[in-house]
């Protein structure tokens, strides 16, 4: 069984639909999504339309999904630490959502267990307290930061996202984090996947990197000027 892994996406369509054509080329037999398939970028709802159009596709929410369901600060400081820009954007990109787009990240829970071939695999954003919160994770985590992170998940396979950055660790288990297919930062035009081959009992994963159009990416946000939009090309970017 063959799993592309897919992750924080950020309304980046234009990647998206790159890294989905290469996948079905690898011939996955399904996707695996783990969150923020919205936020930042110039395409939400077109986004979440593709992501709608998977076949099979099995996929938990982020936080950038939480702050359109379960709500955002409204007040600076705050937990999130957003700021009032971010507030901003946050309000406009939930504008342009459909009915049935958020119907569908509604039907997203935070995490997903399943078993292939002997082996179980969960799938979620981050790691999280337990109210559900994401809490206590680490950037480029070593393999006892991830047992700390994860300590009370015992699968095999423990794929997640949100961090941006693409960390693979195998240990007693293997922890896959493909990194940010739609906010490549400096690597601008490279949108991140990965493949996880389970065979045998056994697991695999091969990391996948394609190039995509981000001058298109970037002249869409520059024609929206949405609010932050120079903060997100900045950070987001790499510009």
């Amino acid at each position: 069984m063959r799993y592309g892994i897919v992750t924080d996406i950020h309304s980046n369509l234009t990647a998206l639909r790159a890294i989905l054509r290469l996948l079905e080329q690898m011939n996955c037999d399904r996707i695996i999504c783990c969150g923020d398939i919205i936020g930042i970028g110039p395409n939400p709802e077109e986004t979440v339309r593709e992501m709608m159009r998977v076949p099979g596709l099995i996929a938990v929410r982020g936080n950038h999904e939480g702050y359109l369901l379960e709500g955002m600060p409204a007040v600076f400081p705050n937990e999130e630490n957003m700021s009032y820009g971010e507030m901003k954007h946050h309000r406009w990109e939930h504008s342009l959502l459909s009915e049935e787009s958020v119907a569908f990240l509604r039907s997203l829970p935070k995490r997903i267990d399943f078993e292939s071939e002997g082996l179980v695999i969960s799938v979620m954003h981050s790691c999280m307290d337990k109210s559900g919160h994401y809490r206590g994770s680490v950037q480029n985590p070593t393999e006892h930061d991830l047992l700390t992170m994860f300590a009370d998940v015992k699968s095999n396979v423990i794929i997640y996202g949100h961090d941006h950055f693409r960390n693979i660790c195998r240990g007693d288990k293997l922890y896959i984090n493909v990194g940010s297919l739609g906010c490549p930062s400096k690597e601008h035009d490279v949108a991140r996947a990965g493949v996880l081959n389970i065979e045998d009992g056994k697991a695999g994963i091969e990391p996948v990197d394609v190039r995509y159009d981000v001058d298109e990416v970037i002249r869409q946000i520059n024609e929206l000027n949405y609010p932050e939009a120079d903060v997100v090309k900045r950070i987001f970017y790499g510009l």
